[in-house]
């Protein structure tokens, strides 16, 4: 009789821890995550930062939002540009990004906490340098360049690594080396 009792009470146990572990779960997830986006097809156009015989720097801006209900942070975040050598060789590309709010020209991107529902804003600048010295010449014939932009998000989960794509057009360069 002893023992139907502490097995009784045994089993009494392990259904309270349960359930305990049940509401807690549900309690998780009803706190939600992070979930930051970049925002790429609301990117402005390119325009020109800086601009001398031999290269010009270009940025746009990109927003970016948490649509989650937890802070998020994004901890790293870099572009790549895409310009094979096949594809294009006449340029050297170089390319940073930066949060509007805390301007760096380090090409250290400083990590950004958002709040639940709300943003900010990505600048990213692309450095175009001539190979022969002179941008105007080298320029000519530049196709478009596709712009892979990586970025490490962390919030109440392990950290994970989106990416999104931007275009740099050929009718944007031109347009900057006639402004």
């Amino acid at each position: 009789m002893w023992f139907y009792n502490i097995l009784s009470v045994v089993i009494g146990i392990i259904v309270a821890i349960a359930a305990l572990y049940l509401l807690f779960r549900l309690f998780v997830l009803k706190q939600g995550n992070e979930k930051v986006i970049l925002l790429p097809k609301r990117a402005t156009n390119f325009q020109v930062s800086d601009r001398n015989f031999e290269s010009i720097t270009l940025f746009c801006d990109i927003p970016f939002v948490n649509k989650g209900r937890q802070l998020g942070t994004i901890m790293d975040l870099f572009p790549r540009p895409l310009l094979p050598e096949e594809h294009f060789d006449a340029v050297k590309v170089d390319a940073w990004a930066m949060d509007i709010n805390r301007p760096r020209h380090d090409g250290y991107f400083e990590a950004v906490i958002i709040k639940p529902r709300k943003g900010g804003t990505i600048r990213v600048f692309v450095s175009l340098t001539g190979k022969n010295g002179n941008i105007r010449e080298d320029i000519k014939g530049f196709p478009y360049m596709d712009i892979d932009i990586y970025y490490q998000i962390v919030g109440r989960t392990d950290y994970h690594i989106d990416k999104q794509r931007i275009r740099l057009t050929a009718e944007e360069v031109q347009a900057a080396l006639v402004q």
